[in-house]
């Protein structure tokens, strides 16, 4: 990779982190110009990952107007949790007839990290760990492409679940339902373990209308 396709991909997630994380809030203005000067870069890199921002939903471009953080689109959080609830139901079966004991180890070991960022001060942590613990899933299925396919186009689904999280911290419930897709692993249950994928996947969408009620600035 050359030097410049290497500082716009940084740039890029800069970024994007920046947004999903709400440091860069729904609704705010970032124009190439003040871009460039928060992160220190020249224009190019910046409007090459505007134009590549656009593409992910996550900015919208006014042409000689303005270009500013997209806020949130509920019908699209919805929009995208049924992509990702659907594709992770449908791994389970493969995931189970491929997983072991260390992958079902690893799993508590993230829950056991998790627990230790509840709070709303760690919760980006505590966000990394809950990607991470899914991610797994499918790559313990044999279908990572799937979850790049969630990540990329889940923007809106992961600002809401990362806003939750910064405002109100992590709930117990959270992580009680990763518990109990690790015991439905380790019985080797298909149906039990795609009926916890659902209930957890479901939760979101009570944090959904609690959030967009909450801070209405967002959305």
């Amino acid at each position: 990779m050359n030097n410049s396709s290497s500082l716009n991909d940084v740039t890029y997630n800069k970024i994007k982190e920046d947004i999903m994380n709400m440091a860069l809030e729904p609704g705010m203005d970032v124009s190439v110009q003040k871009l460039s000067e928060r992160y220190g870069v020249s224009r190019t890199p910046v409007r090459e990952a505007v134009v590549r921002l656009q593409q992910s939903g996550l900015v919208e471009i006014y042409p000689q107007r303005k270009t500013v953080v997209s806020k949130i689109d509920l019908q699209r959080v919805r929009e995208e949790w049924f992509i990702r609830t659907s594709l992770e139901a449908a791994v389970v079966d493969d995931f189970i007839r491929k997983c072991s004991e260390l992958v079902a180890d690893t799993m508590q070991e993230l829950i056991n990290k998790q627990k230790k960022y509840m709070d709303k001060k760690h919760f980006i942590e505590f966000y990394h760990k809950d990607n991470r613990f899914h991610q797994l899933i499918f790559e313990t299925a044999g279908v990572s492409l799937a979850w790049y396919t969630i990540e990329e186009v889940a923007s809106h689904y992961n600002r809401i679940c990362l806003l939750h999280g910064k405002m109100e911290g992590a709930r117990q419930s959270h992580i009680s339902q990763h518990e109990n897709m690790v015991a439905a692993i380790r019985r080797r249950d298909v149906e039990a373990l795609r009926q916890a994928v659902k209930e957890h996947s479901g939760s979101l969408l009570e944090q959904v209308n609690s959030m967009s009620k909450q801070y209405p600035q967002f959305f």
